[in-house]
């Protein structure tokens, strides 16, 4: 078996690496650890898999030999399975962002959708668009066998007979650790936060005004895609590392992007997630926690230091929240592995041969 994974972004924002690792993980998982793995990415060098071929989708790279749409002519029949990388890359909220989804993603798409291979689309969010270009996107995911969508905003808009709803990949990630039970949360809360649209919304700076002390973490340092600035700006005591926030102690988090919260989630801390997209609701409604989800332009600031109050005193609220996280974690497992098994079955002649 032989699989090309479209659309990855970069490993230094850890979200998309992350979603990038979890696509290679069920690829495998369905087809054994000898299938044969191309990443197409933003930036290749950001990755570094073994036995992983990575080839450029940048613009610079487009008409170079190690860009997609050479690699594409030149192994035109090379793959069995074509597969779309979870995430929220086909949206177009604005004219420059929808400019370079069409310039970036939507080439893609078009090309998933002619290739002579069997084609899959990992858990996606879908939209906004303008009109004319949401309805051409909708056009091109018709020419997907499967297309997972993970909110209910993407299959009301985009959903079709080809698509299905389950959980984000990292909802629904083998590693998931257990939660940390009968321990207090410890140290102050953790901020995370993303400049969107170019600016830290009023909201949260007046939520970090009204935090007595709180720590910082960055979860993307690339491009225009760095939090380095956003996060200085709201002077935090320490900035948290990676490497500390996934392997410390239960803290409560506060985080803007989604999967700075379901990273944290999954290391055992307890996240209110201040959302600014339609996946935001969806993977935290699918685990249960649809009450600590808030828009990140409008939520009340009281709310959310309520919240993070309880959080931090209540041993029978965080119990709650560790069952809600449970309960949801066990349906996307069986998702996950729905999902495993379709691909197998997508691709079954393939295996045969294989």
């Amino acid at each position: 078996m032989k699989v090309l994974i479209l659309h990855a972004y970069s490993a230094a924002n850890r979200g998309d690496g992350l979603l990038v690792d979890e696509a290679i993980e069920v690829v495998r998982s369905a087809f054994g650890a000898d299938v044969e793995l191309a990443v197409a990415a933003h930036y290749p060098e950001s990755f570094a898999y073994p036995d992983v071929e990575v080839v450029g989708t940048h613009p610079r790279a487009f008409l170079s030999r190690t860009g997609l749409p050479r690699h594409v002519v030149r192994y035109w029949r090379r793959y069995d399975l074509v597969v779309g990388v979870g995430g929220g890359y086909l949206r177009g909220p604005t004219l420059s962002a929808a400019l370079k989804c069409v310039v970036i993603h939507v080439v893609q798409l078009v090309i998933a959708g002619r290739y002579p291979a069997r084609r899959a689309y990992l858990p996606q969010s879908v939209g906004p668009f303008p009109p004319l270009l949401g309805a051409a996107v909708k056009r091109l995911l018709r020419r997907i066998d499967r297309v997972y969508l993970r909110d209910d905003r993407s299959m009301a808009e985009f959903g079709g007979p080809n698509a299905r709803r389950v959980a984000d990949m990292v909802v629904s990630s083998a590693e998931a650790v257990a939660r940390r039970r009968d321990s207090s949360p410890a140290g102050p809360p953790v901020l995370s936060v993303r400049a969107v649209f170019g600016r830290v919304s009023d909201p949260v700076r007046r939520l970090a005004g009204r935090l007595e002390e709180f720590d910082g973490y960055v979860q993307s340092d690339v491009g225009a895609n760095s939090d380095v600035d956003a996060m200085a700006s709201l002077a935090p005591r320490h900035v948290v590392t990676a490497s500390e926030l996934l392997t410390g102690p239960p803290r409560v988090v506060i985080a803007v992007r989604l999967h700075a919260a379901l990273m944290a989630l999954n290391a055992g801390h307890y996240v209110v997630h201040l959302a600014y997209e339609r996946k935001g609701w969806g993977a935290f409604g699918d685990l249960g926690l649809g009450d600590y989800v808030h828009n990140v332009w409008s939520f009340d600031v009281e709310t959310v230091l309520r919240q993070v109050a309880e959080l931090t005193k209540s041993a029978d609220l965080r119990q709650a929240y560790d069952e809600a996280v449970t309960a949801g974690r066990v349906k996307a497992g069986r998702e996950r592995l729905a999902l495993i098994q379709e691909l197998r079955t997508l691709a079954m002649p393939l295996v045969d041969d294989w």
